[in-house]
């Protein structure tokens, strides 16, 4: 990614409430016979990102997710703009996208968050992150999202996302547990629900069955990840804590050793199956998935062959 210079970043990051206004339409809108499907996905900021690749990816995205990285970022909170992710989003912004920046709860502290709002933001995916200190201000994402609403009350719509777990939270002591803290959070006003990576339907439909029954009715988007290696699929597996059914695991390992065109095409082949079986119900569902989210790790290439496959879904 080029440098972004100080006056570049001088006007705030702003949206003006495109989001609101795009998640409401999509998921407002009646169904039809057939349901089309939008797509939003997660951005690397990577120095070698180019937005050229976003930009010819067909059909375009809802709106792009930038991770936050805590110590990067709060290394910029006397000014927030001057961050990477900022930079970035400023930069997608300027392509005319809509971004929805991640905030972690991380040591950050409520001058930062104002800090935070003050740049423009106005669409934030929050999480608590891995790692918590018993001194930080916010200590549960809950926390952070009421506070949040709390500072942009009578101020233009906050858009705001927060995290699902189908396959379960490490840390949650039971399912049941899990989802009357979820509820409580989401009852904070929260916008949209979207998944950890997902590795099969099923468990998406049971997770969501799940979130209805415990009276949480806001959409839920399934998380979609395509691994670009075995490799990698390993590393996330490790990194969100996931621990595959008997049967899939064996499904990927069985791929371990093939070569990179090998790999990529199971890959393919595996997960535009798995979105089929998320999207084909939809004609009869009373609750359609009218947004699918993945997090591309900026492998924009393998994301388009995906969408190809599924053209009579995306739009």
């Amino acid at each position: 990614m080029s440098t972004v210079s100080q006056s570049t970043m001088a006007a705030p990051v702003t949206d003006n409430g495109v989001l609101y206004t795009k998640l409401d339409r999509i998921f407002r809108s009646p169904t039809e016979t057939s349901v089309r499907v939008s797509y939003s996905m997660e951005i690397a900021a990577k120095d070698d990102f180019d937005v050229g690749e976003v930009e010819r990816l067909i059909p375009q995205p809802v709106f792009c997710a930038l991770p936050w990285i805590s110590d990067e970022n709060l290394r910029y909170a006397d000014d927030f703009r001057r961050a990477p992710t900022l930079a970035l989003t400023d930069k997608l912004c300027k392509a005319q996208y809509t971004v929805v920046n991640h905030v972690s709860c991380y040591n950050i502290t409520e001058q930062q968050v104002d800090g935070l709002l003050s740049s423009g933001i106005q669409n934030l995916f929050v999480i608590r992150g891995d790692t918590v200190h018993e001194e930080q201000k916010f200590q549960h994402s809950a926390a952070l999202v009421q506070y949040l609403r709390k500072q942009r009350k009578g101020h233009p719509k906050l858009t705001i996302g927060v995290g699902g777990y189908p396959y379960g939270h490490h840390q949650s002591p039971s399912k049941e547990e899990e989802l009357r803290y979820l509820k409580e959070k989401i009852d904070h006003d929260v916008d949209f629900l979207l998944t950890q990576t997902l590795y099969d339907a099923e468990s998406f439909f049971r997770y969501r069955e799940q979130c209805r029954t415990a009276g949480i009715s806001i959409p839920v988007i399934p998380g979609i990840y395509v691994p670009y290696s075995y490799r990698h699929l390993r590393a996330m597996l490790n990194l969100t804590r996931i621990t595959l059914s008997p049967d899939m695991d064996a499904k990927f390992k069985a791929h371990a050793t093939d070569d990179p065109e090998q790999f990529e095409a199971f890959v393919v082949d595996h997960f535009v199956g798995v979105l089929r079986e998320l999207l084909e119900p939809n004609v009869t569902s009373s609750d359609p998935i009218r947004l699918v989210h993945f997090f591309s790790f900026n492998k924009f290439a393998l994301l388009q062959k995906v969408l190809q496959k599924l053209n009579d879904f995306f739009q």
